[in-house]
């Protein structure tokens, strides 16, 4: 579907969701939300059943030119006639920093707002993944718009001192913790970047 330098997209097929798996975890609690979900295997069959019927997302598969599934990317909210989706993308945690992420966005990129004719990609970054905020800039999102929503972590991120850094970007409500997400839209590069952006769907203003 498309191609980078170092990986190339796919569509995400059920067999995925076995290889997503055995990916590895990330050592950093904050992270944790973004490890493999433990499923049996009749579990998974009905994870990527509800995820592509009933919700209706568009799942890829990302690997590296060995083959090697090393990221996911999803469009949610997707409205063809609009030409509009959201961004949900994430990567084996063994393979971040190496650019598979980058890369395969901007592979991406030239698909969606190509042959498949999209327009405009939202999508919503925590403020505190400054690694992920990165590689979005790289690839021509640009922040409209930022809302805070729950936090879900194995991370004590108010109390840790480890996180003293970035306490600021998270704050306690009365039944969880949130932490402060942008977010960004790219567009097709036949599109002006000055016109006025919309609020995605299913998200709040500032």
């Amino acid at each position: 579907m498309a191609v980078g330098e170092i990986t190339r997209v796919r569509e995400f097929t059920r067999r995925d969701v076995d290889r997503w798996s055995e990916w590895g975890r990330h050592q950093d609690p904050l992270f944790s939300s973004y490890n493999p979900t433990p499923m049996t295997g009749p579990m998974r069959d009905s994870w990527f059943d509800d995820l592509v019927h009933r919700q209706g997302q568009l799942p890829f598969a990302i690997e590296d030119l060995d083959r090697r599934l090393v990221g996911r990317l999803f469009l949610r909210h997707v409205r063809q006639r609009e030409g509009t989706s959201v961004l949900g993308i994430d990567l084996d945690a063994r393979y971040l920093g190496q650019g598979y992420g980058t890369d395969a966005l901007r592979a991406f990129l030239a698909y969606y707002f190509g042959p498949a004719r999209f327009t405009k990609m939202y999508l919503s970054v925590a403020a505190f993944n400054t690694r992920a905020r990165r590689s979005y800039d790289r690839c021509g999102f640009k922040e409209f718009s930022s809302h805070w929503q729950a936090f879900k972590s194995d991370a004590r991120v108010l109390d840790d001192p480890r996180y003293s850094s970035i306490r600021h970007l998270f704050r306690r409500n009365s039944s969880d913790v949130e932490t402060l997400m942008h977010d960004m839209v790219a567009r097709s590069p036949l599109r002006r970047w000055s016109e006025p952006v919309r609020a995605a769907p299913g998200q709040r203003g500032r």
